[in-house]
């Protein structure tokens, strides 16, 4: 049995721990369709180039840093077990690609946690150098919308580092300064959403937690809340509840600190976009997407639930194409593996598929990490953090660099689309409970919205008191996915499923809530809920 068969048989057996304050199950509502396996927008992969990796016709690739390796006129040796990356645009047309070192500290010979490699316009490297230096174990971090980078810490203790990309040491004569605010645990990475101006972060513990942070003055993060997430595992509806001791300086863990957390399995790489956070969690082969505006999370990818023929498993380090929207996913096998990894995308139509692999050869052992694409989106940038090739007696941590025809699908990278569909919601008739039993309870729903077509997914959620009189609880006992234009009325029936119908006509439900969440191509939701009562 290969580890990832170990990891989906593991996954499978805990899908029965879907409770708020345990670990979260496969029987979350997704807001849409989770992805399923596709050819992608580009096709099959060819046979190995001249670094030995697979890509689609049209790809090409080169390699920018490798450990041990001076780069830059200054020089920088660069350092090992590279990880998390972002890049930053730069007055002069090129960019900076920061680069995380998840190395443990050791005087002088590990004490880089991050460096950054400044590149031209033409893409051609013109310097490099530390940002950050005498951290432990800087696995992923994020990039802020006013530019800079935050590193993380993956040890017990870890903390958020924010560091300054373009080498100014604007924070007392240096160019990092230490965020514990924003939490003390086992960090992996953070974005940052622009429009709720909060961070949102992830927890590498196979019973970790998803985290917000709330700067009292935003963007300055020196001061804040930080919360934790408690997912409802039947409507994906979060619940934020205040860290008592965030900064963990009482014996209790940060993530055993409210009972009520949700628990997920080894959150991993995040990424903000166009409204969106989409992070994923490496144990069970996921990938979520959590809307800040609605508070739900969805099930964006599930590799378990997709079997054996899925293109990507062990999903870690996430980052998204600003020219189209396609997320990107790295694997990490977390030791050796007879099989190729694979930076793999999820398609903005919902389809996974294998972008770029690895050969087993000089791989095997290693992790795919850090995916980053340049300011125009031209360029894809991913780091094999411990190649060793035959003959080489040390791993070394290799930058690939990935250019070729990227879809351009967004007309304006800079300027997305951030209305919400309209929404209305209709009641037909005259409901009454026999007749939702019998025949189910009608509805009219009209939508409209610039970026087609829309999503829609309706819920009929209703009371169901728990036997021997133990209180209720709101379970859902009709729902319904469809998809319209730009604009139209769709007419929904909804029939209550089979389970439930005894149960309804037993105890008697004169009320219920319809839940209508419409998503539009751009990812703009809107939510409405709407109360039914029966006669």
């Amino acid at each position: 049995m290969t580890r990832r068969d170990a990891l989906r048989a593991g996954a499978g057996a805990a899908g029965g721990l879907a409770l708020a304050g345990g670990l979260l199950g496969r029987a979350i509502d997704a807001m849409g369709a989770p992805a399923v396996i596709g050819a992608g927008p580009y096709g099959p992969l060819g046979a190995p180039d001249a670094n030995g990796l697979r890509l689609p016709a049209g790809f090409s690739s080169r390699k920018i840093a490798r450990t041990g390796v001076d780069i830059g006129p200054r020089p920088y040796k660069f350092h090992m077990l590279p990880d998390g990356m972002g890049t930053f645009k730069t007055k002069d047309g090129g960019f900076i690609l920061t680069s995380n070192s998840e190395m443990p500290y050791l005087a002088g010979l590990a004490e880089i946690g991050t460096a950054a490699i400044r590149f031209d316009k033409d893409f051609q490297v013109i310097d490099a150098y530390p940002i950050l230096e005498d951290t432990w174990v800087n696995c992923s971090g994020g990039v802020t919308p006013w530019g800079t980078w935050l590193s993380c810490e993956e040890i017990d203790r870890g903390k958020v580092f924010e560091c300054d990309p373009f080498d100014r040491k604007p924070f007392g004569g240096k160019n990092w300064i230490e965020r514990p605010e924003m939490g003390v645990f086992k960090h992996e990475a953070c974005c940052i959403d622009p429009i709720g101006k909060q961070a949102y972060l992830t927890e590498d513990l196979g019973d970790g937690c998803f985290y917000r942070f709330t700067p009292d003055k935003y963007p300055d993060l020196s001061a804040g809340r930080l919360d934790v997430a408690s997912v409802d595992d039947e409507t994906g509806q979060v619940i934020w509840i205040e860290v008592p001791d965030p900064q963990y300086k009482g014996n209790t863990p940060t993530r055993n600190q409210v009972a009520e957390a949700t628990r997920f399995r080894r959150g991993e790489g995040m990424w903000y976009d166009a409204g969106n956070v989409y992070f994923a969690t490496t144990q069970d082969d996921r990938v979520y997407a959590y809307h800040p505006e609605s508070t739900h999370l969805e099930v964006l990818y599930d590799g378990v639930a997709l079997g054996d023929e899925a293109p990507l498993h062990d999903t870690d380090n996430v980052t998204v194409s600003p020219i189209s929207g396609d997320l990107y996913v790295c694997e990490d096998p977390g030791g050796a593996t007879d099989e190729g990894m694979q930076v793999c995308l999820i398609s903005t139509e919902g389809e996974a598929a294998a972008f770029c692999e690895v050969s087993v050869e000089g791989h095997s052992g290693s992790e795919l990490t850090g995916p980053a694409f340049d300011p125009t989106g031209s360029r894809l940038y991913f780091t094999s953090q411990r190649a060793r090739f035959p003959g080489e007696t040390a791993a070394a941590g290799i930058i690939y660099e990935i250019s070729g025809p990227f879809r351009k699908t967004r007309k304006d990278p800079t300027r997305v689309d951030r209305k919400k569909p309209k929404l209305k919601v209709r009641t037909l008739g005259r409901p009454s409970l026999a007749g939702l039993v019998k025949h189910g309870q009608p509805f009219m729903i009209e939508v409209s919205d610039e970026s087609y077509p829309v999503e829609i997914e309706v819920k009929l959620v209703a009371p169901l008191r728990r036997a021997r009189g133990r209180g209720s609880r709101n379970v859902t006992v009709s729902n319904r996915k469809l998809k319209v234009g730009k604009a139209g009325k769709k007419k929904v029936l909804m029939k209550v499923k089979k389970g439930y119908r005894q149960r309804l006509r037993q105890r008697q439900v004169s009320r219920a809530r319809l839940v209508v969440v419409a998503k539009d191509a751009a990812g703009n939701r809107r939510r409405v809920v709407k109360p039914v009562s029966f006669r």
